[in-house]
C-alpha cells in the first residue's frame, strides 16, 4: 500500500474456518518484527500465521521501513500512519471484529507495539511484548502479557543493567516495568509466582481493573529470543517449556476491548 508517498507492505493470513462459519467477525493480530528482520522471518520464527488462523484469527505481519528494516518508537509519524492505514484497509476487505484488534512485537517491534497501542487505546484491545516491556505512554488500563529472558544481552532483564541495544543507558528492570503496568491496570502490587518446568517463571498480577490482566513469563538464562520458537531456525533455543505464540493467543482471546 501507498502511505504518504511511500510503498509499504504486509503479509496477511486469513482464519481457517469451517463451512458453517461464514461471516463471523475474526480477531485481528498485528505482529511486528524486530530490528534488521522482516515480516517473513518473524512469521517463520513465531509460526503465528499457522497458529493464529488455526484458532480463528486474522494475522497481519507488517514490514518495517528502511535498510535495515526497523520501527520508530512512537505512536505518531510514518510507521504509525502505516498501521492506521493497514487497520483501515484490512477492516474494509476482511471480516474482522473491531473489538478484538491486538498487537504483538519483538525487541524494536515490541517497543513500537507499546508506543502505538498506548497512542491508540481506542483501537487496540491488548498487547503482547517480547524483550521490551517499558510502559511507553498508556494513560488508561491496557491488558499486557510479556516475555523476557533473564540473560538478555540486548535489553537487560535486571534493573540498572546496560544492554547492547542502548549503550551507556541503565534500563529499568523488567519486573519493575511490569509493576508499572500492574499499577496502571489497578492490579495488586505483588504477583502470584508459578514455576513452569525448570526454565520459566510465570508471574500474574491479580485484582486488576475489569477486562485487564498483567502477566510476565521470565525465561531463566534466556537470551534475546522468542520463547518456544522453532529450534530448527536457531532463534528459539532458550526454552521449549513455554510458547510465546500460544500464550499470547490465549491471552488475546480472553481480552476483548474494554
Amino acid at each position: 500500500m501507498d502511505v504518504g508517498g511511500v510503498t509499504r507492505s504486509y503479509r496477511l493470513t486469513p482464519p481457517r474456518r469451517s463451512v458453517d462459519e461464514p461471516g463471523v467477525p475474526a480477531p485481528l493480530v498485528i505482529a511486528v518484527h524486530g530490528f534488521n528482520s522482516s515480516a517473513e522471518d518473524f512469521a517463520k520464527v513465531t509460526r503465528l500465521p499457522e497458529e493464529g488462523p488455526g484458532g480463528g484469527a486474522v494475522v497481519v505481519m507488517p514490514d518495517g521501513a528502511g535498510t535495515p528494516k526497523s520501527w520508530a518508537t512512537s505512536g505518531q509519524g510514518p510507521d504509525a500512519m502505516f498501521i492506521d492505514a493497514l487497520l483501515d484497509e484490512v477492516a474494509q476487505t476482511t471480516c474482522v471484529d473491531l473489538d478484538r484488534l491486538y498487537m504483538t512485537g519483538f525487541s524494536a517491534g515490541s517497543a513500537f507495539t507499546i508506543a502505538y497501542a498506548c497512542a491508540h487505546q481506542d483501537r487496540i484491545a491488548a498487547i503482547a511484548t517480547g524483550a521490551v516491556d517499558f510502559q511507553l505512554g498508556c494513560k488508561e488500563p491496557m491488558p499486557i502479557i510479556a516475555f523476557h529472558g533473564t540473560a538478555d544481552p540486548a535489553v537487560p532483564y535486571d534493573d540498572g543493567a546496560i544492554g547492547m541495544s542502548l549503550p551507556g543507558v541503565e534500563v529499568r528492570g523488567t519486573e519493575l516495568n511490569m509493576g508499572d503496568w500492574a499499577k496502571l491496570d489497578g492490579c495488586a502490587a505483588t504477583p502470584t509466582v508459578t514455576e513452569v518446568g525448570t526454565e520459566v517463571t510465570h508471574r500474574v498480577w491479580s485484582g486488576c481493573a475489569p477486562g485487564t490482566d498483567v502477566e510476565l513469563y521470565s525465561v531463566k538464562g534466556g537470551g534475546h529470543t522468542w520463547p518456544g520458537a522453532d529450534p530448527s531456525r536457531g532463534l528459539g533455543l532458550t526454552t521449549q517449556q513455554v510458547s510465546a505464540t500460544k500464550e499470547l493467543l490465549r491471552f488475546f482471546q480472553a481480552h476483548p476491548h474494554r
